[in-house]
């Protein structure tokens, strides 16, 4: 691998390192007091196992999708990573509708991380998006 793809699989290996690291605290923190894991903490500790599979097996191309949902999915507040599933709730008006929306901090942040280290991918994959072929 080159040292931009190689600085890109290694960058993707800590986020996936941090992950791990959270989630252990979250079973820890379930073992030792009366928090409860629910089914979106069981969601996301297999998320994360998948993507270190695909870290694990050099697959950066897969990897970048997998990690990519994951994060995506945490941030929407669909699975979880945390040991109290911490969100931030906000409305968003349509007209007179209001829209509740809720986001994962935590996820958001760790999604900023990914999108920094993928940053070169991204962008080749909006320039494909924008020009003709």
């Amino acid at each position: 691998m080159q040292r931009a793809q190689l600085k890109e699989f290694y960058g993707y290996g800590l986020i996936v390192l941090i992950l791990i690291v959270v989630q252990s605290y979250a079973i820890y923190v379930a073992f030792t007091t009366e928090l409860t894991l629910t089914w979106k903490h069981y969601v996301g500790f297999s998320a994360t196992a998948l993507t270190s599979i695909l870290w694990a097996v050099r697959k950066p191309t897969y990897l970048f999708y997998a990690l990519g949902l994951t994060l995506m999915l945490g941030y929407e507040n669909l699975i979880g990573f945390t040991p109290s599933l911490q969100f931030t709730s906000t409305r968003y008006y349509v007209n007179n509708l209001a829209l509740p929306v809720s986001y994962q901090d935590f996820s958001m942040y760790m999604l900023l991380i990914w999108a920094y280290v993928a940053q070169s991918r991204l962008r080749t994959m909006v320039q494909g998006l924008f020009t003709r072929a």
